[in-house]
């Protein structure tokens, strides 16, 4: 019932039985009267005089936690009311789900306390406005407010592990190699080679020439500029999709998954990396603008781009995946296309980047193809391309979205 209702009723009772007490009399008559005309001030009192100015400010660890991470909120209820309140009941809608925390102001106006987040997938999320309810001592008049702050979470994806098996099949080429930039980069001593015809004799390293007896030069530095691309192909082509399926295939989020490690493994080796997910369109246009100005603001992080990322809806390719994406890397940068199968855009894209002169690796996750070699592909590999199957086909069980009260 609403406050109005219950207004109304309480009115209606006490006329009730003030007109009962006038006709017919009686202690009980005027007993019920005053306790009906006692209920109706205090719903009065308890509506025209409850809490005002309410603020609510939430801290969690950190805005951007890893999907299946526990995240821990903690929240401070701040409000203004000039009467005690016996009892208010703070209601959240959380991303995992409705939190509700009862307290006993008197005439405190500050609380603090949290609450746990557990079993969020990939995705951003917002609290959406509450309530906070007040009322008397039995519950029969409440009155509630309501209450905004819409704070912001986003959940990235895990980085998958490279598999044993595929630890050997890619891992020479993957990680291996992104660690000895590291290791380059981390030891500034110039790498030396012996004199070729053509060389300029401005790098020639005299102190190694003395020390081996034959000339030596340093190598050219462009190991510095030299990047790694990561395209997160999000085309419907890409992938097996039933119509039926309301979620992301299995292939694609092994895809989204591998390349959040490229990313972690780029970050680690201090890697310059640009990430991509061009090629099928995500749906942005149809997103809430909210989301839009968070995945577009100066700090936002590759990560985030990879939480949001969808199958396009649409089995048309947008005409997106163009190579001005490349304009910003360096002749001779690596490009990693993750996909669950190849199309004949992507083909045509990597003939393309390579034709531009560079290294392009493809990595597929639908393992249905793995045994299949299609003349694509083997049109790719006569190209240079190296094309390698991920066959981890163990996703990490998500468990229920939960939220759990931890106490004050």
């Amino acid at each position: 019932m609403t406050a109005l209702g219950q207004r109304m009723l309480g009115a209606v009772l006490v006329v009730a039985f003030a007109s009962l007490y006038v006709w017919h009399g009686g202690k009980a008559a005027l007993f019920l009267s005053i306790v009906a005309a006692l209920m109706l001030a205090s719903a009065l009192i308890i509506h025209f005089f409850g809490p005002r100015n309410i603020n609510i400010r939430r801290q969690m660890q950190a805005k951007r936690v890893v999907a299946g991470e526990i995240t821990r909120v903690s929240v401070e209820l701040k409000f203004d009311c000039p009467i005690p309140l016996l009892w208010v009941i703070l209601c959240e809608n959380t991303p995992a789900g409705v939190h509700r925390k009862l307290l006993f102001p008197g005439t405190r106006r500050q609380f603090t306390y949290q609450y746990e987040l557990s079993g969020l997938r990939r995705g951003v999320y917002r609290w959406e406005s509450g309530r906070l309810y007040w009322g008397d001592v039995f519950g029969w008049n409440t009155v509630s407010a309501e209450t905004v702050n819409r704070t912001a979470l986003i959940v990235v994806p895990q980085a998958a592990e490279w598999d044993e098996n595929d630890h050997g099949e890619y891992s020479a080429m993957g990680e291996d190699a992104l660690s000895e930039r590291r290791s380059s980069q981390g030891n500034r001593s110039p790498e030396f080679r012996e004199y070729q015809q053509g060389d300029p004799l401005g790098r020639v390293h005299w102190k190694s020439t003395a020390k081996t007896g034959k000339l030596q030069t340093f190598l050219p530095e462009t190991s510095d500029s030299v990047s790694l691309g990561i395209l997160m192909y999000e085309g419907a082509s890409g992938y097996e999709v039933r119509q039926s399926e309301k979620r992301d295939t299995s292939a694609f989020e092994r895809a989204v998954r591998v390349a959040a490690r490229w990313i972690h493994t780029a970050e680690r080796d201090n890697i310059p990396y640009q990430l991509w997910t061009e090629g099928g369109g995500s749906g942005s246009a149809q997103q809430e603008k909210w989301k839009q100005e968070l995945l577009n603001s100066p700090e936002i992080h590759a990560l985030d781009k990879l939480a949001q990322a969808r199958i396009a809806t649409s089995q048309v390719v947008s005409p997106s995946l163009r190579t001005e994406m490349l304009d910003r890397m360096a002749l001779g940068s690596r490009i990693m296309i993750l996909t669950g199968k190849m199309d004949d855009t992507l083909v045509e894209w990597v003939m393309c980047a390579i034709g531009l002169g560079y290294r392009v690796e493809v990595q597929l996750t639908d393992q249905t193809i793995r045994d299949m070699d299609n003349e694509s592909l083997e049109q790719l590999r006569q190209s240079g391309v190296q094309i390698h199957w991920i066959t981890d086909g163990s996703l990490p069980s998500m468990r229920k979205a939960e939220v759990t009260d931890v106490g004050a």
